[in-house]
């Protein structure tokens, strides 16, 4: 794999939109995680966060660099549209 930015932006998306998707379009959002509104997408976070420690050690800098920036870019947008859902305490 070459070390390259905008691939790792490409990876870093992945897991947040699959976890997005399974958010909408299926019902294991609701059937497993009924108490935690956001877990699907802090796992897909933690998931992007394992491979940008692999990246590192394999000295693919500008790959992890892609993928923690948009990680932080998801949550974000989490944060910024679902502002209710994620800070709902009740």
């Amino acid at each position: 794999m070459k070390n390259n930015f905008w691939i790792g932006m490409a990876l870093g998306v992945i897991f947040p939109l699959l976890a997005h998707l399974a958010t909408i379009f299926t019902s294991i959002q609701t059937s497993l995680f009924i108490q935690k509104p956001i877990a699907l997408y802090v796992i897909a976070a933690t998931l992007n966060l394992i491979s940008v420690r692999f990246l590192y050690r394999n000295e693919k800098e500008a790959t992890a660099n892609g993928v923690v920036l948009a990680t932080f870019l998801a949550m974000i947008v989490l944060i910024v549209f679902m502002r209710e859902m994620v800070f709902s305490y009740a």
